[in-house]
């Protein structure tokens, strides 16, 4: 059997961390070994061979030009190590797979902006809710759409008040919800690079989103052989 590889995983330095342990049971399943990596933790080492950048606290809208007032709660540490992680990636050729809050970093990075729909309660209400699924609509030409045969996924998870608004350099915007919120984006290039706004880990007994961790796994361990 072909060694695991080791995907680093990024997340808060406190708090109870369920989004890391749904992510690595995914992970796990998907034939990778997780690394949980947070501000605390410092830079990776070189034996990190893709990463997922996860799920949590408001991106200060500072870093992209956005109304500092509108932000409820953020994680200044936080940003600073996932921006510095996502320019390692860069630099090594890395896979990247953001999640929620990982998604929206990945188009901040790039140079995109993020939106903030918290004023508007039904809206708010919909994408802010662990109990409540809605659809994505996927672009047919996508890499997603390939990955999950289908340019519909009946139910996904989200919990988020901010959410992908102009898409940064390279960054294409491949699924959305029915009231038109970008739900996944993709960056143009070679390497994997691929967010979702949704919480593809939760729950981890759901099978739905094997194939997008799977997907993942087998881009990570194909750059692997690439580079050996």
């Amino acid at each position: 059997m072909a060694e695991r590889p080791i995907i680093g995983v990024t997340g808060p330095s406190g708090g109870v961390p369920w989004a890391w342990w749904a992510t690595r049971w995914q992970l796990r399943r998907a034939g990778a070994h997780a690394r949980r990596l947070t501000a605390a933790t410092g830079m990776p080492p070189g034996d990190i061979a893709g990463f997922v950048i996860g799920g949590g606290n408001d991106i200060d809208p500072a870093i992209y030009g956005g109304d500092v007032s509108a932000s409820r709660s953020v994680d200044p540490l936080r940003d600073e190590f996932e921006l510095e992680v996502l320019e390692l990636a860069a630099r090594r050729g890395t896979p990247v797979m953001g999640i929620c809050r990982g998604a929206q970093l990945m188009n901040v990075w790039l140079g995109g902006t993020l939106g903030d729909f918290r004023d508007d309660n039904d809206r708010f209400a919909q994408h802010r809710n662990a109990f409540t699924d809605h659809p994505v609509r996927l672009e047919p030409d996508s890499a997603l759409a390939r990955i999950y045969g289908s340019t519909a996924i009946d139910e996904v998870t989200t919990w988020h008040g901010q959410h992908v608004d102009r898409p940064g350099a390279g960054v294409a915007i491949v699924g959305y919800a029915r009231d038109g919120t970008p739900e996944a984006i993709e960056v143009d290039g070679p390497v994997f690079a691929i967010g979702v706004q949704w919480h593809a880990e939760v729950p981890p007994w759901d099978r739905r989103q094997d194939a997008l961790f799977e997907a993942y796994a087998e881009a990570v361990r194909a750059r692997q052989a690439s580079t050996k």
